[in-house]
């Protein structure tokens, strides 16, 4: 259902939010809900971040549980 972990290198400048939004509507969903969790160069960026080309972006469900 959610998006499983994602490796890319970023090719185009552009903020976090865009790279996310740009894999597909189940992406940026869990993205918003905050099911999703994003590194880049294994750091948490801000959504307006912008990325540059070669940035490694990480993205990965997060396990929760009750």
């Amino acid at each position: 259902m959610f998006p499983e972990l994602t490796v890319m290198i970023v090719e185009e400048e552009a903020t976090l939010r865009e790279l996310v939004e740009g894999l597909g509507r189940n992406y940026l969903y869990a993205f918003d809900k905050g099911v999703i969790g994003v590194t880049v160069n294994g750091k948490r960026l801000w959504p307006s971040a912008v990325l540059k080309k070669g940035d490694k972006v990480v993205i990965y469900p997060i396990i929760t549980g009750g």
